[in-house]
């Protein structure tokens, strides 16, 4: 059974204001439903800048970009925001909030102008840190959290949003082992309850270990993308990261390693 794709990005080219070189270039994407999606690729290659122009954040300078069938500037700004949650790398927090109060903003979209959380949204962020294994953390201040505690903090608030789509930047890069595990676990159990989730990684043992798609990305352009199985090679990962890596099975899964090898 096909799905028709819930997120898609056609020929889509994209320069910052006063930049003299296209940031994307002619990127084309399909992303199915319930799937997990993992867009890897050195540091430049332009992978946030895609996940901010799939937000609405930056309007493409060519191409069309789609969520649910219906084009990007077709969806109000609410509307977009009950779609689509972010997770960034970083975010300053200026005021002081307490962790529960923090991951109650993720409800925003759901409420009109000036409308109060209520009981519901309450349960929803309560969820969310619970799924997180992060519910101790409710009434502890933001701004005391250590830098792993505050990606997960993030992490539940986009959560709590309760969107279908789930974007994530570089979700697992300042997290310990068992954090990230706890992270991807939770990924493939989000993508189990249908919401599709694309990533950004330059990681590509965190693509292997929860992927079904992947995207190698270079200097602003997709080199390759398709099944993990077919993308994660020696080959196509050595030419994207300009470096060589080897590709080994190893108990049933395959693992990544950097090649040192005399050349």
């Amino acid at each position: 059974m096909t799905h028709h794709p819930i997120l898609s990005l056609h020929n889509v080219w994209f320069t910052y204001p006063n930049g003299s070189r296209a940031v994307l270039q002619d990127i084309s994407l399909e992303v199915r439903p319930g799937t997990v999606n993992a867009v890897l690729g050195p540091n430049g290659a332009g992978k946030s800048t895609l996940l901010h122009l799939i937000l609405g954040l930056y309007p493409p300078q060519r191409g069309e970009i789609r969520v649910g069938g219906r084009p990007l500037t077709a969806h109000s700004r609410q509307h977009l925001s009950r779609q689509i949650a972010l997770v960034p790398q970083r975010e300053h927090i200026p005021f002081e909030f307490r962790v529960l109060e923090y991951v109650l903003l993720g409800r925003t979209p759901h409420l009109d102008f000036l409308q109060m959380p209520g009981p519901e949204d309450v349960r929803a962020a309560r969820r969310a840190l619970e799924q997180l294994g992060i519910a101790d953390l409710a009434d502890r201040r933001v701004s005391a959290l250590s830098g792993g505690e505050h990606q997960l903090v993030l992490i539940a608030r986009a959560v709590a949003q309760e969107t279908p789509i789930l974007l994530l930047d570089e979700p697992t890069a300042h997290l310990d082992l068992a954090n990230q595990r706890r992270i991807l676990t939770l990924l493939r159990g989000l993508a189990g309850q249908g919401k599709t989730v694309l990533f950004t990684t330059h990681d590509p043992d965190t693509a292997l270990a929860v992927a079904d798609e992947c995207v190698l990305m270079r200097a602003g352009r997709i080199l390759h993308q398709g099944p993990v199985a077919d993308v994660l090679t020696t080959e196509k990962l050595t030419q994207t990261y300009e470096t060589p890596l080897r590709v080994l099975p190893v108990d049933g899964t395959r693992v990544v390693l950097l090649d040192f090898a005399p050349q």
